[in-house]
C-alpha cells in the first residue's frame, strides 16, 4: 500500500486543520514522485471531491492542487473521472476567492491539454453558461476566450456555444453582459466574416445589441485584428463550416 493510499480513509475527516495537513501532505507525496503510486486512485479522487465543495478556502485551494497533480501525473486515464470533478470545478469557478478562481481555470485548461479535447471539455463546460452564479457565467466565457487563444479556433466548434453566449448579452448583471460582448468580438477575430453572418442572419441575436456590435467588427477588420484563420469575405463564410 502507497502513502497516498494510507490517506484515503482520512480524506473525510471534518477537522479542517487535520484536512488542511493531509492536503499539503498529499501535495508533498505527489510532488517527490515522478509517477503516481496510489493502488485505489478512483477511491482517492472520490475522497477528493467534496473538497472542492468545502466552505474553507484552503482546503478549496489543496483539492484543486492535489486534482491538477492528479491530472499531471494519470493524463488521459484521468478521463474516467472527469465527470464527477467538472460540475464542483465549475462552482468554484464563482469563489469569492480570486485564488480559488485562477486554480479552477488551471485545472480546466489542463483537462484540455492531458485528458480531453479542448472542444469535449467546453461542451462539458455548458451548465456554467446558465450558472446561478454570474461569477461562473463570467469565468466561463473566460476559459472560452482562453481557449480559443491558446488552442486555435479548429479546435472548437463555436456554434455550440455562441448561442449561449449571445443569451449572456441579456443578463442582469453588467459585467457578465459586458464579458459576453468581449468573448463574440474575441470569436470574430478568429472566425471572421462567418461569425458574422451567423450574428446576423443565425443566432437571436437582441436587435439593440446588433449595432455596436457590428460597429467593434468594423473596426477589428479595418485594423488589421482578424487573425489568420479568420474568413474575410460573405463568400468565403458562406462556404464555411465551423
Amino acid at each position: 500500500m502507497s502513502q497516498l493510499d494510507t490517506l484515503i480513509s482520512q480524506l473525510g475527516t471534518t477537522d479542517t486543520r487535520k484536512k488542511i495537513q493531509l492536503g499539503n501532505d498529499a501535495i508533498a507525496l505527489l510532488n517527490s514522485s515522478a509517477k503516481l503510486e496510489c493502488e485505489d486512485v478512483g477511491q482517492f479522487i472520490d475522497g477528493l471531491v467534496p473538497w472542492l465543495q468545502s466552505s474553507n478556502f484552503k482546503v478549496v485551494l489543496n483539492g484543486l492542487d492535489i486534482m491538477y497533480l492528479l491530472v499531471q501525473k494519470m493524463g488521459e486515464d484521468f478521463k474516467h473521472y472527469i465527470s464527477s470533478v467538472i460540475p464542483p470545478t465549475i462552482d468554484r469557478l464563482g469563489d469569492s476567492k480570486d485564488a480559488v478562481r485562477e486554480k479552477a481555470q488551471l485545472l480546466l485548461s489542463t483537462f484540455m491539454v492531458s485528458v480531453v479535447s479542448p472542444n469535449l471539455l467546453l461542451e462539458k463546460l455548458i451548465p456554467a453558461f446558465s450558472h446561478k452564479n454570474g461569477k461562473v457565467r463570467e469565468e466561463a466565457m473566460y476559459c472560452l476566450q482562453n481557449t480559443l487563444n491558446t488552442h486555435g479556433a479548429a479546435t472548437i466548434t463555436i456554434s455550440r456555444l455562441m448561442p449561449h453566449v449571445i443569451k449572456l448579452l441579456s443578463d442582469p448583471t453588467a459585467t457578465v453582459r459586458d464579458c459576453a460582448f468581449n468573448t463574440i468580438i474575441e470569436a470574430y477575430k478568429h472566425y471572421g466574416e462567418r461569425l458574422r453572418l451567423d450574428l446576423q442572419k443565425k443566432f437571436s441575436l437582441p436587435p439593440a445589441k446588433l449595432p455596436a456590435l457590428m460597429t467593434r467588427c468594423d473596426e477589428v477588420r479595418d485594423t488589421g485584428l482578424l487573425l489568420p484563420g479568420a474568413t474575410t469575405s460573405v463568400l468565403a463564410s458562406e462556404n464555411g463550416k465551423y
